[in-house]
This record gives C-alpha cells, sequence and structure tokens, in this order.
C-alpha cells in the first residue's frame, strides 16, 4: 500500500512537470533553465526562490525544511505555502517557529506534551548540580498552542511497540490509559527487564559507572553475533558522560572483534546508537538497552541526584526514554528496590 501511494505521488508529480513549449513561454521557467546551465555565479538560494515563486510548487510541493533553512532560503512573505506542518512541536521553541507559520496559510502542530519539551541543557557546562533556574525548560509552541485551545485531534492508536508490556506503563502513567494498543503473544520472554549489575558511580571524578557500561557492551556484542539477524539496537543513557564511555568502549569492541564490525551498521535501521536523554526523542530501534548510571559511589552512599530528571519535566525525559522500544526494553542499573 505505502509503494502504491508513492507510485501515485510520483505519477501526479510528473504529469505537472510543464513541456519545453511551456518553459520557453515562461520567464520563471527560463530563469530557473540559465540557473541550472550555469558553470559559476549562480544566484543564491534565496533570490532564486524569490524570483520563481511559481515554479518551487510545481517542482516540489513539498518541502521538508529546519526552521533555520527557513529563515535562510524563503522569501519573507505570507502564503508560501498553503499548509506548514510542525512535526515534534513540543521541542520546538516559540520563536523558532514564528517565522515557518507567518509564511503559511494554515498550520499544522503534531507533537506530544508528555514528551521532551525545548531546553536549555546543552548551554550548561556542569547540568548535575545545576539548579532548575538553570537548566530549565522553554515554552514550546505545542505548548502555545495548546493554552491558546486551539482545535485538537488526539491520536490514540499505538503501533510502534509488538509488546504491550513496552508501552503499559506510560500508557497507564502518562496517557490515563487512552492509548489503544494491540495484544501481543503470549510468550516465556518478557519485553521489559532489569539487570542490577554489581557497581559503583564515580559521583566526584568522571560520572560515569564503568560496570554498567561493560555489562551494556557485552549485551550488544552477544545480539551482535548471534545467530541469525541482529536487531537494531539503541542504547540510552541518562547523562552524556556515560553515553561516551559507553562509545569508547564499543569503538575498543569494534577495533578487536571483525565479526562485531561487519554487524554494527547491518541493520535497515542504521548502526548501533548511543544517546543521551536529551537527544533520543524520534529515534527508535527493536531494543533498547537503557543505562541508569547513577547509583551508590565508593562509599556505599546512595544520593538522590539522578541529573536531568530531578529537574522540571523529569517526567517528560523518562517517557521518551522507556517509550523508544519497538521489541524490547533492557534496563541495567546498579541501583535495588532498598537503595
Amino acid at each position: 500500500l505505502t509503494e502504491l501511494a508513492a507510485g501515485v505521488i510520483k505519477a501526479r508529480l510528473a504529469s505537472s512537470v510543464p513541456s519545453r513549449g511551456q518553459v520557453a513561454s515562461s520567464a520563471q521557467w527560463m530563469l530557473l533553465a540559465r540557473e541550472l546551465q550555469k558553470r559559476r555565479g549562480h544566484l543564491p538560494i534565496r533570490a532564486l526562490f524569490a524570483r520563481i515563486p511559481e515554479v518551487i510548487p510545481v517542482l516540489a510541493p513539498c518541502l521538508m525544511m529546519s526552521p533555520l533553512s527557513i529563515a535562510q532560503y524563503l522569501p519573507a512573505r505570507h502564503g508560501v505555502f498553503d499548509v506548514v506542518v510542525f512535526d515534534e512541536a513540543s521541542q520546538l521553541p516559540v520563536w523558532d517557529a514564528i517565522g515557518a507559520i507567518a509564511r503559511g496559510s494554515q498550520v499544522i502542530v503534531a507533537g506530544d506534551p508528555k514528551q521532551l519539551p525545548p531546553t536549555n541543557f546543552f548551554e550548561r557546562a556542569d547540568t548535575e548540580s545545576a539548579d532548575p533556574e538553570e537548566v530549565e525548560d522553554l515554552e514550546s509552541v505545542l505548548d502555545e498552542c495548546l493554552a491558546a485551545r486551539l482545535p485538537e485531534k488526539r491520536l490514540i492508536w499505538h503501533y510502534r511497540s509488538r509488546d504491550e508490556g513496552l508501552i503499559a506503563f506510560s500508557n497507564q502513567r502518562y496517557y490515563d490509559g487512552s492509548l489503544i494498543t494491540f495484544p501481543s503473544p503470549v510468550s516465556g520472554e518478557r519485553a521489559v527487564r532489569y539487570v542490577n549489575v554489581p557497581g559503583t558511580y564515580d559521583r566526584g571524578g568522571a560520572r560515569t559507572n564503568i560496570s554498567e557500561a561493560r555489562a551494556v557492551v557485552a549485551d550488544v556484542v552477544r545480539r551482535l553475533t548471534a545467530d541469525g539477524s541482529a536487531p537494531s539496537i539503541g542504547i540510552v543513557t541518562f547523562n552524556a558522560e556515560q553515553a561516551r564511555l559507553i562509545e569508547n568502549l564499543l569503538d575498543k569492541e569494534r577495533q578487536t572483534s571483525p565479526e562485531v564490525e561487519a554487524r554494527f551498521g547491518a541493520s535497515e535501521d542504521g548502526p548501533v546508537f548511543v544517546k543521551n536523554l536529551e537527544t533520543v526523542q524520534g529515534d527508535e530501534r527493536d531494543v533498547i538497552l537503557f543505562s541508569i548510571g547513577y547509583g551508590p559511589d565508593a562509599n556505599g552512599r546512595v544520593y538522590r541526584n539522578f541529573g536531568p530528571l530531578n529537574l522540571g519535566g523529569g517526567a517528560r525525559r523518562l517517557n521518551v526514554a522507556i517509550t523508544r522500544a519497538r521489541r524490547e526494553l533492557v534496563v541495567f542499573g546498579t541501583l535495588r528496590a532498598d537503595d
């Protein structure tokens, strides 16, 4: 069905391209033809787009652009687009969206208010000790649209998770049980598991948990070298330091094991990714390995400081982290229930 729809779209686009005779009689098409023949001295893209406003919708009726690209390349006037669509709008600050909104006659804002908001997280050098006033969530264009009570359409069908257990917690805690999910076959394997790893968190130093990192990498190697096709794998961490440590350990495995290197990027989804909470929204993989990192220090003391989770919007960050898996979620941690 998807391939059929793609074929129909291609046919419609091809039918709208003018003939040679029509091109010769249009100043805008002739301008584009001349620019294509040039080897140097081309018009800047913004200037070219401004001079061929009737040509662009014919050749490319749908443009996928970032807010920055829109500001750089498109003329600042109303009605450039019939419809402007924002995806992952919960992560888009209002000021980044204004330019795109102004260029459209209609706007559709798609996003999840229960997931990551825009943040100044990366502007802070020391996120773990920062106060909420220093590392803060920012207002998104989605928040503003909800506050303005614009017409809403709620999407309630959940397709990603192959096992209901992967979305069950978020469905109850975040969405009041409103998501419609599909029953999964009964099997002896659990889609969500916790692996307790004895170890410590280097709170005052590297801010990493080496035992957890090694356990995660060992699990990745096991999956990549097992018989059969390897699943796509994503690794999520609470902080950037733990992510970098895991990346370094993975690089060492790839250098010493040709089998791991050969299968590292074999998945159709792409290679194994390693990301922290702030950068993982929008990604999904068959298997997600979640490294908590935080735990008892060398003296056995557990601090109730969990980096970005302690900040406002921490629950939304957790929701993102635990909903990236299609088939299996494995949580690695040195914490126990009695900690």
